[in-house]
Formats: structure tokens, sequence, C-alpha cells
């Protein structure tokens, strides 16, 4: 009985700190080569910043934040981590990722409770025509995949 109460207690407190999601973000090559985020979103949860940081025992830690000027436009977009589109600002100015690292990368909503998710990756696993990278969980054998998908796949994904 104190286990089903300890649970009615903890559960609410840890459900509550994960923001709902919103939708979907993986990765990619973009035509000119460079690491690109692309993310999918659910109608009402447009993002307007991407957050991409090391998922790594190394130091330092790194955070790479990009803020759009406005709410992201449409149902997607893809956008060069590296490069953002003008109008964007990036902190820290003119970002580098170094190909030793893992990253992780999520596109939150300010001011909500919502957030795109993405994968964890290197910059080796990354391919470009179009493929987009996500991580999927496989019950069968209880960990992370990377899925290779394209633009319409992210979009159903978003799982609105």
């Amino acid at each position: 009985m104190s286990v089903v109460l300890l649970m009615g207690v903890v559960w609410p407190t840890v459900t509550a700190c994960t923001p709902e999601s919103g939708g979907v973000a993986g990765m990619t090559l973009d035509r000119a080569g460079r690491p690109a985020v692309v993310v999918a979103w659910c109608p009402g949860k447009a993002p307007d910043s991407i957050y991409l940081y090391t998922s790594d025992d190394l130091a330092p830690e790194v955070t790479i934040r990009l803020q759009a000027p406005a709410k992201f436009p449409g149902k997607m977009i893809e956008v060069p981590i590296t490069s953002p589109p003008v109008g964007w600002t990036a902190d820290p100015p003119a970002p580098v990722l170094d190909s030793a690292r893992v990253y992780s990368v999520y596109a939150p909503v300010t001011g909500s409770e919502y957030t795109s998710r993405g994968p964890r990756f290197t910059l080796g696993r990354l391919r470009g025509d179009g493929w987009i990278l996500v991580n999927e969980y496989d019950q069968e054998i209880d960990r992370y995949v990377d899925l290779y998908i394209r633009a319409a796949d992210l979009v159903r994904r978003a799982d609105c």
C-alpha cells in the first residue's frame, strides 16, 4: 500500500518535469553538406528556437541556441546549425560542432510546455539527400536505434 501511495505522490512530480511533445526533430546534412536540424510540429505548437547540446561525458559541455525571429512558419523547417538563416541569432555566434562529440537536439515553444524532441547523434551518422536521422525505441532489443526517414515521415511522427 505504501508503494502505491508513494507512486501517487511521486509520479505526478516526475511527469510534470517533462514538457509535452508538440512535434519531432531530426538531423540531416543540407545540400551544402552542413549539419541541419529538421523540425515538424503539431498545429498551434510551432517552436521558435532550437537547442543543440552535448550528450556525452566529455568536457566542456556545449549548448548552442538558435533563436528564430518569430514562431516557425508552416508545418516543418530545416535549419543549418552552423549557419542559421538571416534574421536568426546563434548563441554562441558562429557555432562549431566537433565530430568526436555526441549531441542531442530539441525545439521548444518558448513560454509553453511543448517541445519537439530530436535524436542523439554524432556528425558521422548524418546523411544527406533528404534522409533525416531520428532515434526510436526498439522494445525487442530494449534500446534506441537510428532510423533514416524522409520529410513526410517526420511530419507523420509529429504525433499530433
